[in-house]
């Protein structure tokens, strides 16, 4: 009995041994193409792990180049020889994305998922790593006699952005080595370089660290009547210069940013302290002798409050010069119904513009 399962276990081992794994045949040899993604645009400020752009290509193999392969070929689907960068949450737009390494580019703060579809998506097991995100191996697994014929790749290239130190203006992109290319054995297949540009929105805010001042005017205690009770908003422009708007698709709801957009954030100085954030109210400065009174920010429309103390998208970025548009008036935050008591009411804040 002992030697009986000794043999079968021999021949068994024999027979797997036997199995070997082959080159899928390469017709006129290795095709390199550069591809070039186009310009792709990234508020200043958007959060680290926003998809910047995706581009997408089809490679279509010619008769004499088509891969032949047959049954146990391996493909190799490989990546890039760039550095994977750890521990950048992108948004949840494609299955398995989060298991998908994101590699640097020549570019400071933006890296790039690369997926490739799988040339051989049926009659095929899949030896290591997780399809479509390079590095992969697939297996052929047809019938005895039988040929898969590949004869279109699908590439997608995914820029993010993984830190905050994308240059502004203008950056290229340049790949000395392929992004992404398919190998069986020793044969290349097809190697894909990049090209492209990544360009930083923003805008300059007119004269560096603008100083504006609003003048609210003299007014009297009589014209207010209790709490909460204002008076006329008076106008205050922000002048925003150089703006670099960028073009963005549509329908990524799911991608931490939709346009490039205005940001503006209002904080206390000088003794000036919020009030009531939410209803943008600022209080006096230091040096103020007004009692019971203080400065409210709305928005363009001089009826919505502008909160403060955090970031408010206030417009969309659109042209080379553009103005944020806002009001300031006066508001009793005392419970006297004689009004504020008379004095010097100024308000001081700064501010901050950012771009996401």
């Amino acid at each position: 009995m002992n030697s009986s399962l000794c043999f079968f276990s021999t021949l068994f081992t024999c027979l797997i041994s036997d199995i070997t794994l082959a080159d899928c045949k390469l017709g006129d040899g290795a095709v390199n193409q550069t591809f070039n993604i186009g310009a792709q645009h990234v508020p200043r400020d958007a959060p680290v792990g926003s998809v910047i752009g995706t581009a997408e290509m089809s490679f279509v193999y010619t008769y004499t180049n088509a891969l032949l392969c047959t049954n146990n070929d391996t493909l190799e689907v490989r990546g890039s020889n760039w550095a994977i960068i750890l521990g950048i949450n992108v948004p949840l737009f494609q299955t398995n994305i989060l298991k998908a390494p994101v590699v640097k580019t020549n570019i400071p703060g933006v890296g790039m998922i690369v997926s490739v579809e799988e040339p051989m998506p049926e009659n095929r097991s899949i030896e290591s790593g997780i399809p479509p995100y390079p590095p992969y191996k697939l297996i052929a697994r047809l019938d005895w006699g039988k040929i898969n014929y590949i004869r279109r790749v699908e590439f997608k290239f995914t820029l993010v952005k993984t830190d905050n130190n994308i240059p502004s203006g203008a950056s290229e992109i340049v790949t000395n080595s392929p992004a992404t290319y398919i190998q069986s054995g020793a044969q290349r297949s097809i190697g894909v370089f990049l090209a492209g540009t990544v360009i930083r929105s923003e805008c300059s805010v007119a004269g560096g660290h603008a100083n504006i001042n609003v003048p609210m005017g003299d007014v009297m205690r009589r014209n207010f009547k209790g709490k909460y009770s204002h008076l006329e908003s008076k106008d205050f422009t922000i002048p925003l210069t150089n703006c670099v708007a960028g073009r963005y698709p549509t329908g990524q709801e799911w991608n931490y940013y939709q346009n490039s957009s205005a940001h503006i954030k209002f904080e206390g100085v000088q003794g000036s302290s919020i009030i009531e954030a939410s209803k943008g109210i600022l209080g006096l400065t230091q040096e103020s002798t007004a009692k019971g009174v203080a400065v409210q920010v709305l928005r363009k429309d001089g009826i919505t409050p502008l909160p403060i103390g955090q970031e408010v998208s206030v417009a969309s970025l659109s042209g080379s010069n553009m103005n944020i548009e806002l009001k300031a008036r006066y508001i009793q935050i005392s419970d006297s119904l004689l009004g504020p008591e008379p004095g010097k009411a100024d308000a001081r804040a700064a501010f901050t513009v950012t771009y996401k």
